[in-house]
């Protein structure tokens, strides 16, 4: 669901995509196609509604002001201590990316893409002082993307660079608090519900004998992995210096980055939330009236 909603307003694309294919496939009832828009206008109109409830609903604080719990911050993105994050394939100075090669050629046989994504963590500035972010499942918005070809492969960044506003809405801990178990329980069960929403993803990681399928072995060696990526997250919480850190939230609620102002953050939720409720609205009389006739 959260690849779904950081498309944003290309979300929208579904639509015509869905009467092309319809127009390409005349001799086939129109039916299946206006109940998969309703259904896909449906799911979308509930995550977007989802998350801009919570970005209306919950209050913006100050960095030197924020109690510890559900929050959200606006400030500024600055970089950490430390090397420098470079985008993989452009090579672009950031704070965070998502990168992706799309493999455009006619050999079938080559992987067709490849993404890769930061969870290296940032900083949050405002008047009031700074708290440090951990992007790791977080819904990102950035300000910069960058799209090019190069022989067969399609590339595409998308990054987040210090000095961009930023907006984050997540859970508030303490620095070097101590964590509890359930607190682990909870980052991994999330993480674990990310991949297998990602169903392409996680054949392209844990799928060693190529088959299309994930088995109880290649499970249990993505669970090993899932482990590991929470184990090292906490261990940085676990050493983190004074101050607090936005994450994720344990209990499921959104977990935002936008380089827009909160106010803006929630209309753009707003918007598209009913966009896609117009048009499951719409496809969901037709497919009545195709029904009554």
């Amino acid at each position: 669901m959260r690849q779904l909603l950081e498309y944003g307003w290309f979300s929208l694309l579904a639509y015509p995509l869905l009467a092309f294919a319809y127009w390409q496939l005349a001799v086939a009832p129109p039916l299946p196609f206006v109940l998969l828009a309703s259904g896909y206008g449906l799911l979308l109109w509930a995550g977007f509604y989802h998350h801009y409830r919570h970005v209306a609903d919950t209050p913006t604080a100050t960095t030197g002001a924020a109690a510890q719990g559900y929050t959200e911050c606006h400030g500024e993105a600055a970089a950490p201590a430390g090397h420098p994050l470079l985008t993989p394939y452009g090579k672009m100075r950031c704070l965070w990316y998502h990168a992706e090669c799309r493999y455009q050629g006619r050999d079938y046989g080559h992987p067709a893409s490849e993404q890769h994504r930061s969870d290296d963590v940032f900083r949050l500035l405002d008047h009031r002082g700074e708290v440090c972010v951990y992007p790791a499942g977080a819904l990102v918005e950035s300000r910069h993307r960058a799209s090019w070809h190069h022989g067969d492969y399609q590339y595409t960044e998308r990054w987040i660079a210090a000095g961009d506003p930023l907006y984050v809405l997540g859970e508030l801990r303490g620095g070097g608090q101590r964590l509890q178990r359930d607190d682990y329980r909870a980052d991994l069960q999330l993480t674990l519900n990310e991949w297998k929403a990602d169903q392409r993803g996680l054949l392209r990681r844990f799928d060693s004998d190529g088959d299309g399928h994930i088995s109880p072995q290649e499970w249990e060696s993505a669970r090993q992995a899932a482990h590991q990526q929470v184990q090292s997250l906490h261990r940085e919480l676990h050493a983190a210096p004074q101050g607090s850190q936005l994450q994720r939230p344990a209990d499921g609620r959104p977990f935002i980055i936008s380089w827009r102002k909160p106010h803006d953050t929630a209309r753009r939720l707003q918007r598209l939330a009913w966009s896609h409720a117009a048009v499951a609205t719409l496809a969901a009389l037709h497919s009545v009236k195709l029904l009554l006739h």
